[in-house]
């Protein structure tokens, strides 16, 4: 396991343009409440769009916690250009990044790692080598800035956890063009000990030449089983100096991995960065919700920060893969822990749970041992320059076509409902997933406060309520991983539980399954539109009080994602926006049709849940026992009893049945 951790980009920065990647094509971008995408960052009274720029050296922008906690904006994710200046919104494309987006179009791209810190280096590198920053102040943090205490830190770090478990390591640095980025060097341990032992041998020894003495290292077959390689000063990639510097190192590094076959069909190699360097990306990071353990420093969200350039070359990544899993630099620990089975109880509950372990990225079961030919960097010298906002601006443009994607566990579902006597939408947010999936409200008119936050565990679900103003109107967006997002615009007083429009799943990559509602006194038309094909358009009647149904609708000539808006001639504010993936493996989730009632109603709705292996029916307990049927099929077939006993918890009613493989449609008789 070799990392190389580079400095200072953010993944719009290098890779926005990038084919297949959640770049500058996202449908899932934030709005601003002006109407605008997040990519028109707000300049006073007018905006900055990220702006293409060749020259390789460009001069540092800001990127220190209190400006990154600015641009974050409460999760508004709108102050870039006031907190950085223009510089920020700068971008390259392929053209200036042949190397790296080679490398990309032949292992696996990462486009959902976020660095662990909306701040510097230091506090970055810290959790990649100790999965924390002290948010405690026990050890000497909360580190928020590249000032170690002279005494140095005192918790652990991961290198001396392998040391004790007899895994052997080693940190890769060169003596000239030294770049002081080893954290080790900033700990008392490290900082009391001489050469002879073992901590300092293979943690500070520093090598006349970084890529010499790591071919060496292959060459011998004595790379230890995990490394660390700390970049010099003029190939970091910091600017100004410029990235094609940093891939002409990183060939070098790679070159001599694979000229020992052996030793390449045996080892996974991580390009990162540390952090953003302050360069703009769109995608606002999960952060966690306020007074979680270890995630708040002097009482702001420590992380996550800015998506940031990340590749695995390896066997098991090669093929152009695109990986979409939340990760940050704590996944690379999990990783090594995974694979060397040494623990490290440094990270915090909430990335446990809210980032992967990198795990998703890799296919191990048909590795592929093959080197490619990739395009060799050729270095520039050049001063820093400090680029100006075109006079014509233009939306950033990213490449057509597709990438293989790697299975995400991700399958995401929200849906709302209005109660009028309490004058509040409720909005909840399923997780049909294996893992955390985090979620974020936003505010599109009508308020000024939020955004809001929030992490849904596996199989369960999580609802918030929202009150609204005296004119009724309502308008919120749930923002979840990837593509996936949901828009709920209306009336409160016009669309009381009685019309609404939700995604019920997704059945494969070119269907999509709606459920309907008319309750009203009259018929009423809603049409559905897929803004992401010109002129798709459906058009359904539904009777007066016909309650729900199902229709399914056929997207073909798909781009892989779905991108729907639902309408209603009963009611011209009611607005429904649905956008997620078409991969079924993706955004499958098992929703509640018809959604359960807010609190202070006294509906009947039903509720399906999978919880333990279960299938799990609830029902208010006020409504009685009832006889349960179900079927494979939702349009015909012969519906069949499934069990009549049900248990009473509270005022909940619950049928648990075994859930079996297959599609399963159920019905309560009462």
């Amino acid at each position: 396991m070799v990392v190389f951790m580079q400095e200072n980009r953010s993944f719009d920065h290098y890779f926005g343009a990038l084919k297949g990647v959640r770049g500058f094509s996202d449908l899932n971008a934030l709005m601003q409440q002006n109407g605008s995408s997040i990519m028109y960052q707000p300049n006073g009274t007018n905006y900055v769009l990220p702006f293409h720029i060749t020259q390789q050296c460009q001069n540092d922008v800001e990127h220190h916690w209190w400006d990154e906690h600015q641009a974050w904006d409460n999760g508004r994710w709108d102050q870039w250009v006031p907190a950085k200046g223009a510089g920020t919104m700068v971008y390259y494309t392929r053209a200036d990044l042949q190397y790296y987006y080679a490398l990309a179009e032949n292992f696996t791209v990462c486009d959902e790692f976020h660095c662990s810190v909306m701040g510097p280096t230091y506090p970055n590198r810290l959790y990649s080598m100790t999965g924390t920053i002290d948010p405690r102040g026990i050890s000497g943090g909360p580190v928020i800035d590249n000032n170690p205490p002279p005494n140095g830190y005192t918790w652990t770090t991961y290198p001396e956890r392998l040391q004790a478990a007899g895994v052997t390591w080693k940190v890769y640095q060169q003596s000239s063009d030294f770049f002081p980025l080893n954290p080790l060097a900033w700990f008392a341990n490290f900082k009391n000990i001489a050469p002879g032992n073992p901590l300092y041998d293979r943690g500070l020894t520093l090598v006349d030449d970084l890529v010499a003495a790591f071919k060496a290292d292959v060459t011998n077959g004595t790379l230890p089983q995990v490394s660390w390689i700390i970049p010099t000063w003029s190939s970091s990639e910091h600017p100004p100096y410029p990235p094609v510097n940093g891939a002409y190192l990183t060939r070098r590094l790679l070159d001599a991995l694979a000229s020992n076959p052996g030793m390449y069909n045996s080892t996974v190699f991580i390009l990162t960065y540390d952090e953003g360097g302050g360069f703009f990306d769109h995608v606002q990071p999960p952060t966690a919700p306020p007074n979680t353990p270890d995630e708040y420093a002097y009482g702001s969200p420590i992380g996550l920060g800015a998506r940031v350039p990340t590749l695995i070359v390896s066997p098991w990544t090669r093929g152009g893969y695109v990986c979409s899993e939340v990760f940050d630099h704590t996944s690379v620990i999990r990783f090594l822990e995974k694979w060397t089975g040494v623990a490290e109880p440094n990270i915090s509950a909430w990335r446990r749970a809210v980032c992967g372990d990198l795990t998703s990225a890799f296919n191990f079961a048909a590795p592929q041992y093959s080197y490619p030919n990739l395009p060799m960097p050729v270095p520039v010298g050049c001063a820093g320059i400090n680029p100006t906002v075109p006079t014509q601006q233009v939306t950033p443009t990213q490449e057509p076509g597709t990438n293989f994607v790697r299975p995400r566990p991700y399958k995401s579902n929200a849906y709302s409902q209005t109660d009028c006597s309490s004058r509040r939408l409720f909005i909840t947010m399923t997780n049909g997933g294996t893992v955390m999936t985090h979620y974020s409200i936003f505010a599109n008119a009508y308020r000024s406060d939020g955004p809001w936050q929030y992490d849904v565990a596996p199989h369960t679900i999580v609802s918030d309520g929202f009150y609204v103003d005296s004119s009724g109107l309502y308008d919120f967006t749930v923002y979840g991983p990837h593509s996936f997002h949901r828009r709920f615009a209306g009336v409160i007083s016009n669309d009381c539980n009685q019309l609404d429009v939700l995604v019920n799943s997704v059945q494969d990559p070119q269907h999509v399954n709606l459920t309907m509602q008319n309750s009203t006194l009259g018929p009423v038309t809603f049409v559905v539109t897929n803004r992401d094909m010109p002129n798709a358009a459906w058009s359904f009647t539904l009777p007066a009080a016909l309650g729900f149904t199902n229709v399914v609708l056929a997207l073909t000539n798909s781009t892989g994602s779905y991108d729907l808006a639902a309408s209603s001639t009963a009611d011209l504010t009611f607005f429904r926006f649905f956008t997620g993936d078409l991969d079924p493996d993706s955004n499958i989730t098992i929703t509640n049709t018809p959604p359960p009632p807010p609190p202070d109603t006294n509906s009947l709705r039903i509720a399906l849940t999978v919880l333990n292996g279960n299938v799990v029916l609830s029902w208010p307990a006020w409504a009685g026992d009832a006889n349960v049927e179900s079927r494979s099929n939702v349009y015909s077939g012969t519906w069949a009893p499934v069990g009549t006993s049900s248990i009473t918890n509270g005022s909940t009613v619950q049928m648990v049945l075994p859930l079996q493989a297959g599609p399963a449609y159920f019905r309560l008789k009462r």
